[in-house]
């Protein structure tokens, strides 16, 4: 008898959780066309990393959050609005400000990716690659996209 009752309280639990949990979303905003995930890293002491998320909309608009790093300066928060457009299966995404480069201040970029949904591995040279504007000594770095409705 007291299996059952305790089997009983373990299976209306478990109903209980399975009812409050609702599926997950994907869309960050409505009528995202784009959402466009970016990280690259680079090992060592001298390297550092940039985590980025964007949300892109019809209209050439689209907001981002997200943080960067160089090692040794610690990480620090970057989110704002963005304008993009798409051109010869590209997305050129405008109006990212960089903040975790310490002395250099905020470090104003401009982002290139593909503009076809899928997943891309960027194995070796991923800041210059991705990312117009950075300082010349940043280089190197692995990164990957995905881009999603």
């Amino acid at each position: 008898m007291r299996l059952r009752t305790i089997l009983a309280a373990f299976a209306a639990a478990t109903a209980t959780a399975a009812i409050a949990i609702a599926p997950a979303s994907a869309d960050y905003g409505p009528g995202a066309v784009y959402q466009v995930e970016i990280t690259v890293n680079e090992g060592g002491p001298e390297g550092g990393g940039i985590w980025l998320w964007f949300a892109l909309y019809p209209n050439g608009t689209g907001d981002y959050a997200g943080s960067d790093c160089g090692h040794g300066h610690g990480a620090a928060a970057d989110r704002g609005d963005v304008t993009w457009s798409s051109a010869n299966g590209m997305l050129t995404i405008t109006g990212v400000v960089l903040n975790g480069f310490g002395p250099l201040g905020p470090v104003p970029v401009t982002i290139t990716v593909r503009s076809q949904y899928g997943h891309y591995p960027y194995p070796v040279d991923a800041f210059t690659a991705i990312f117009s504007g950075l300082p010349p000594f940043i280089s190197g770095g692995k990164g990957q996209v995905q881009i999603a409705p």
